[in-house]
């Protein structure tokens, strides 16, 4: 049994859940696959598939190996892309992932200056605030906001992910303009949900992190959804200074300083970092990517 092929085979079940275009994607008949499938099975001695007239779905046991088996996969691939094109001039699938309103306001309006340096790489961009784990994910460059990752992933930091709270002038010329942290529990709050949890608000109180209680007036994912709803005078939010950066310019968001930071974290040091393993900086679509944008998006 040629056990790569039955591996790539399999990788390629468990995302398409379909005999017809795993077989198609390989160029073979539907019953190589399923040969295939089957010789694994017999070898690992596990049932990795259930298989019925309509779905091809993962078993326990297969989700698993499916897991185990995918990082190792993927640094096939980026092996053989790191030969192929190492005589060659930069091409072929980038994949980008990046958070949504980061994505939109910084990255992707100097993405065409990128396509049109280099036009035969292909650009996938994924924007999502998950955080990607790039030896299991199909990721080439992420960029994410936090603290430095572990050392195993090289971080370019981008610049410091600052926060400020901000507000419409009419919303403050009707409602009074906080002076304090305290002053705050009295106006309605837009805040933004993470993956994980509603971001809180924090404040220093002798030497000691304090969440505020402000009642929340909107929670949203998208960032621009704040935006808006701060400038149509809905309430405070507290937002990345990158974000909000033209509003400020023409006045339609004014900051509020309330005589010391408010964060949504009690880490000391956060930023935005571009994130990339080290062995695929060697492969010329990520070297040149990882370039460009470090060179346009530091501040």
């Amino acid at each position: 049994m040629d056990k790569l092929r039955a591996l790539q085979y399999f990788a390629h079940l468990a995302e398409s859940g379909s005999f017809t275009q795993t077989a198609a994607a390989f160029s073979v008949p539907p019953s190589s696959v399923s040969r295939r499938i089957t010789d694994l099975e017999s070898m690992l001695k596990q049932q990795l598939l259930q298989r019925s007239t309509r779905q091809v779905k993962l078993t326990e046991l297969g989700a698993l190996y499916y897991q185990q088996i995918l990082p190792a996969l993927h640094g096939l691939n980026d092996a053989e892309d790191l030969l192929k094109q190492q005589q060659q001039h930069p091409s072929g699938m980038l994949s980008i992932s990046a958070m949504p309103s980061y994505g939109e306001l910084c990255l992707a309006p100097i993405l065409s200056e990128f396509s049109q340096i280099y036009p035969d790489i292909v650009l996938d961009l994924h924007f999502s605030d998950q955080l990607s784990n790039l030896r299991r994910d199909q990721i080439d460059i992420a960029v994410r906001a936090g603290n430095a990752p572990d050392d195993r992933i090289i971080a370019k930091k981008l610049s410091n992910n600052h926060f400020v709270l901000c507000a419409a002038p009419k919303y403050l010329a009707k409602h009074g303009l906080p002076h304090t942290p305290a002053d705050l529990n009295a106006h309605p709050s837009l805040r933004y949900r993470s993956p994980e949890k509603v971001l809180p608000w924090y404040y220093k109180h002798q030497q000691q992190w304090q969440e505020l209680s402000a009642p929340i007036r909107l929670i949203s994912n998208h960032g621009t959804s704040l935006v808006n709803a701060a400038i149509n005078a809905e309430g405070i939010a507290l937002l990345p200074e990158w974000g909000i950066s033209q509003q400020l310019a023409e006045g339609s968001l004014v900051t509020i300083d309330v005589g010391q930071d408010i964060r949504v974290s009690t880490a000391e040091s956060s930023g935005i970092f571009l994130l990339y393993q080290g062995l695929k900086y060697q492969i010329p679509k990520v070297k040149v990517a990882v370039d460009f944008l470090v060179s346009r998006l530091t501040l």
